[in-house]
């Protein structure tokens, strides 16, 4: 018979071993539970990683479609140009020399040149002003319609017929897993490309131009600059503490890319060089510059340079940035089909006679009107508008016109009828990545001369 000692020691024991199971159970339950979390956390980071690592190839995917479609925009773009050149170089007859002989007269009509022309009235032939690149869309859409074209002509030609697959045909692997076919005006994103021409605005290299082209440049930049709506850009300080006048910005300028280390002065009433020599150091502004640098004393490469010269800040380019160029050849002369209000009050002052100035052209209300008939002129003349154009709506005003322009219309150098240097600012857009380009093309007999190239 079993004590009960023996009995009781029986029980502790198994007591004991019950514990010890489910301390042994407890320590397993927790080590499956640790493991289950950090396979978990291990495939949610892979996971996680994984999507990461797959957006990142799809916006790189989508960036190079993005780039390729903003050259895209930017290379039809020049085709544009190219036939712009090819209309602009289309001689027209002139009608109002026909019709001076076909009615006896002696005088121009028409589209003549007022005050100039081969004798009996009949004026040299002119050719086309219509813009084309104002009239285009140039986006992904146009290249897509003019693909579309070509394959729609396409299927009229006879194509060798394809031998038909049926159910029980058996295809090799190859076959079935080689790529679609696509035609060349399927590809995805888009693109929309603007095109502005940079003649229409004031070259501000005609600072430095020679003998009588320096100055209308320097007074219509004036004028630009001193316009009343531009006042508050001059009455503080700047970032550096400067504080200029219009004056002081056109100095600096016409510093900047002048060869000599002498800052100029000027007189707008020499009508030779309203820019001359003075007696103080043209870096002067500068020096005091933390880093110092000192003028160019060369052309300028971008627009962006315009920051360097003393004077010129955020607000001025915002203000005068769309209105100035520097990018045209020095010879260059101001498009007289500018949209821009602004620049067409310019061109009319530039046809104006500076010895005879009408205070009419002071007024907004009457610019504005002026204007306004320029406009309409423009829209009802089928051949485009040219310089003679431009002068007959000035002079119906009562505008007394410079007489050097009147005298030769054709070879004058104040104001032209035609471009050759054009900035084009394409988009491209592929999935939710956007690229932009900015390129600035001067025709020539290809598609045009690279001036400049930006991508962003």
């Amino acid at each position: 018979m079993t004590s009960p000692k023996h009995t009781e020691a029986r029980r502790a024991g198994a007591h004991r071993d019950a514990r010890g199971e489910r301390r042994q159970r407890g320590v397993a339950l927790i080590i499956a539970v640790v493991a289950i979390t950090i396979l978990t956390v291990v495939a949610t980071e892979f996971a996680y990683n994984t999507r990461v690592d797959l957006q990142l190839a799809a916006n790189q995917r989508d960036e190079v479609q993005a780039m390729y479609m903003a050259r895209s925009g930017v290379a039809l773009s020049r085709l544009l140009l190219r036939f712009q050149k090819q209309v602009d170089q289309t001689p027209i007859p002139n009608l109002g020399g026909m019709l001076s002989q076909l009615t006896g007269g002696g005088g121009a009509a028409g589209g003549g040149a007022p005050g100039g022309g081969a004798p009996g009235g009949q004026q040299p032939a002119s050719s086309l002003n219509i813009q084309l690149w104002k009239l285009a869309r140039v986006d992904c859409h146009m290249l897509k319609g003019l693909v579309a074209s070509a394959a729609a002509e396409g299927e009229d030609d006879e194509a060798p017929a394809e031998p038909a697959l049926h159910d029980d045909d058996e295809v090799s692997p190859e076959l079935s897993l080689g790529p679609a076919k696509r035609s060349f005006g399927g590809f995805s994103g888009c693109f929309l490309a603007t095109i502005q021409d940079e003649e229409e605005k004031l070259n501000l290299h005609r600072l430095n131009a020679g003998t009588g082209d320096a100055l209308p440049t320097a007074m219509r930049l004036m004028d630009l600059l001193g316009d009343k709506r531009f006042e508050f850009l001059f009455s503080r300080e700047d970032a550096n503490g400067v504080r200029v006048t219009p004056q002081d910005v056109l100095i600096a300028i016409k510093d900047w890319v002048d060869d000599d280390k002498t800052q100029s002065a000027i007189d707008l009433n020499n009508t030779v060089n309203p820019f001359a020599a003075g007696f103080s150091d043209e870096n002067s502004p500068y020096s005091r510059l933390d880093p110092r640098y000192e003028a160019k004393n060369a052309r300028f490469d971008s627009m962006d340079e315009l920051y360097r010269v003393h004077g010129v800040n955020d607000r001025f380019m915002a203000a005068f940035r769309d209105r100035l160029t520097v990018y045209p050849d020095v010879n260059s002369k101001p498009n007289v089909n500018t949209d821009d209000p602004l620049m067409m009050h310019m061109a009319i002052l530039s046809a104006a006679d500076p010895a005879r100035p009408d205070p009419r052209l002071r007024d907004p209300v009457f610019v504005q009107e002026l204007i306004s008939r320029i406009r309409a002129a423009r829209a009802f003349s089928f051949f485009g508008m040219g310089v003679a154009d431009f002068v007959s709506a000035i002079e119906a005003a009562g505008i007394a016109v410079n007489p050097q322009l009147k005298a030769n219309v054709a070879g004058n150098r104040l104001l032209g009828d035609k471009s050759n240097t054009f900035s084009i600012k394409s988009v491209g857009e592929a999935g939710s990545v956007q690229k932009t380009i900015t390129a600035v093309v001067k025709l020539d007999d290809a598609l045009g001369k690279l001036l400049y190239w930006r991508e962003e």
